[in-house]
């Protein structure tokens, strides 16, 4: 049995649609019947928490790919970890650490973006070196949650570090690592789903050099391209705080999430293309079209229309929007194998 798009080309197309109903629904109940306390306290960090997860499950609790039904259990346990992870951290870093109340959400958002990186850092870039060792993959897991405590205490909290939340906090450093980082996230997406065929073809030494080399670029180019956002914004309103410059920076990356995903998983990727290197560019060529599509559709067409309330351009739903449509159309993949876009086919004897 092989597996094929249900909707050959427009398998995508049919899936962003599925899924972005489904954002609207939940994006409009969150802000409109939860209200906006419930969901810039709840809402936005238990969605990064279940992204969170999810990530985890993918990489250390792996389900098959096939479609299926089960992996609905697979999603509530992102649902409920999620809940669970967001209540245990915000106790650990205000009473064991003495986070101040007012800078608890700020610890749980970076945590939750080292965790976007790190649940995948290894494989993505190392090819699973780092962690051969350690023979478990739920074990796995619990090493590099610990990691994740170890770089979030001095990139946080410590006196005297990057944000410094245990001392005088710097707010608009806090929004500077979260936008640089979020386009270094985006890179290694690009590396596991984008670029994945030709870095095969590429020859290294071997996958530890493979990774320094691969995390080296994530960071130039993530930061690189952070602060050329960041460049746009202070043309288009030099007026607004340096912090709110970085803080759109942050929704700038999560522009590349659908389309990388979208196109990566539910459509044939270019793969029509034989030559490797041309397929390598023609995709990256559209996904920085779509890109640049999906941030002017969202502000120009869909922000204007008031469904997600009155907001500031640098401050709209951009990134709920973008991470609700591209978490359920990983973990649609993840935990039920694309269930409902494709099909299985019998081979031929």
């Amino acid at each position: 049995m092989t597996i094929e798009l249900k909707w050959k080309n427009y398998t995508w197309l049919m899936a962003l649609l599925a899924w972005a109903v489904f954002a609207f629904t939940v994006l409009i109940w969150s802000w409109h019947v939860m209200g906006e306390v419930w969901h810039t306290s709840y809402f936005i960090p238990l969605l990064g928490y279940y992204v969170f997860v999810s990530i985890c499950q993918s990489h250390y609790f792996k389900a098959t790919m096939t479609p299926n039904w089960t992996g609905l259990k697979r999603q509530w346990i992102s649902l409920s970890s999620a809940v669970f992870i967001f209540i245990i951290h915000g106790w650990i870093m205000k009473d064991m650490i003495g986070i101040p109340d007012n800078l608890i959400m700020a610890g749980q958002f970076i945590f939750i973006v080292l965790g976007f990186f790190f649940f995948g850092w290894d494989d993505f870039l190392f090819k699973g070196q780092l962690s051969k060792w350690i023979k478990h993959e739920s074990l796995k897991a619990v090493f590099w949650y610990v990691i994740m405590w170890l770089i979030w205490y001095p990139l946080f909290a410590m006196d005297g570090g990057i944000c410094s939340a245990l001392g005088n906090f710097k707010g608009t450093t806090f929004n500077w690592l979260l936008g640089s980082f979020q386009w270094v996230i985006m890179m290694s997406m690009m590396i596991a789903i984008t670029w994945n065929d030709f870095l095969e073809t590429v020859s290294f030494p071997n996958n530890y050099v493979r990774g320094v080399l691969l995390f080296s670029f994530c960071l130039v180019a993530g930061f690189t391209i952070a602060y050329l956002c960041y460049s746009l914004v202070n043309i288009f309103a030099p007026s607004i705080k340096e912090s709110g410059k970085w803080h759109h920076v942050l929704y700038m990356g999560t522009y590349p999430l659908i389309p990388m995903v979208l196109f990566g998983i539910y459509s044939n990727h270019f793969n029509h293309i034989q030559d490797i290197k041309k397929k390598t560019l023609a995709r990256t060529a559209f996904i920085a079209v779509m890109i640049v599509m999906g941030y002017l559709i969202f502000h120009f067409a869909i922000a204007p229309t008031g469904i997600f309330g009155e907001h500031h351009w640098t401050h709209h739903f951009d990134l709920a929007f973008n991470f609700t449509i591209a978490i359920m159309l990983l973990t649609h993949h993840w935990f039920n194998g694309r269930l409902g876009f494709v099909a299985l086919k019998r081979q031929e004897t």
